[in-house]
């Protein structure tokens, strides 16, 4: 077992004397470093503030026969480490994977392809974030937009300043809602006030519409944005699916226009 921290998983750490302690202490705290430089047993001693004999009884204790096994059994440690990582970064990676593919098998091109001649149709376009989170994937379509000279307004979930913008729209205004579970019963009640004035509505969710929405809004887009997949036991940003929905639509923006 050629395993530093393997082995002192096998002994009860209450046998290690106050100074061993410390040594355990400083090891776990510095493993990659202490690899990384190759620590001769001088240096540790230094390091942890102890003599040669502190750290030979710890090895005695552990069944490790002299420093250069311990040298080699932390370099073992060091690389089952850098393993566990790489594990880790691929658990996101295919966490990411996964719920790209599940929202890629669940917008319909029928429901993109309304949008699309929403945004081409419309006079002027709001895009509405109703959670803060949401602002960035917000400000990323509007951007686009604006690159492609459309008329086009970033708004919050301000009531006020959203009531004046409907207050103010003209035949066709679209109004994108983006939202993660626009429950919300003044996002209904401006819904329902924007189709009274004549103005469209895209809305993009991360659940499905109430039937009052559905009934009001002209496209309705509903995002995964929680995986349904628990064997990756990884947090990923609710922002993703609002990110891929937005490249999803550019992409169809441009590829209409040529």
């Amino acid at each position: 077992m050629r395993s530093f921290l393997a082995k002192l998983a096998t002994i009860d750490e209450k046998t290690l004397t106050s100074r061993e302690l410390q040594i355990v202490s400083y090891v776990k705290s510095n493993l990659q470093t202490i690899v990384a430089n190759n620590m001769k047993i001088e240096k540790l001693a230094q390091e942890v503030g102890t003599g040669y004999s502190a750290i030979y009884g710890l090895l005695n204790k552990l069944n490790i026969k002299g420093y250069r096994d311990f040298s080699i059994s932390l370099a073992n440690d060091a690389d089952s480490a850098e393993i566990e990582v790489a594990k880790d970064d691929e658990n996101v990676v295919n966490k990411y994977i996964s719920i790209i593919k599940q929202n890629y098998s669940l917008i319909e091109k029928r429901s993109l392809f309304e949008s699309l001649k929403l945004i081409k149709n419309a006079p002027r376009i709001f895009v509405t974030y109703w959670e803060n989170v949401l602002r960035g994937p917000a400000m990323e379509l509007e951007n686009f937009f604006f690159e492609q000279n459309l008329s086009v307004v970033l708004l919050d979930s301000d009531w006020d300043t959203i009531n004046q913008r409907v207050d103010r729209i003209q035949k066709n205004d679209l109004f994108i809602f983006l939202t993660k579970y626009g429950t919300s019963k003044h996002l209904e009640r401006i819904i329902e006030k924007i189709k009274y004035h004549g103005g469209k509505i895209i809305f993009v969710s991360g659940r499905m519409p109430t039937t009052m929405v559905s009934r009001m809004t002209d496209s309705v887009h509903t995002l995964i944005i929680d995986s349904p997949n628990t064997d990756i036991n990884t947090l990923i940003s609710k922002t993703l699916p609002f990110h891929y929905f937005n490249d999803l639509l550019i992409y169809h923006f441009l590829h209409a226009n040529k």
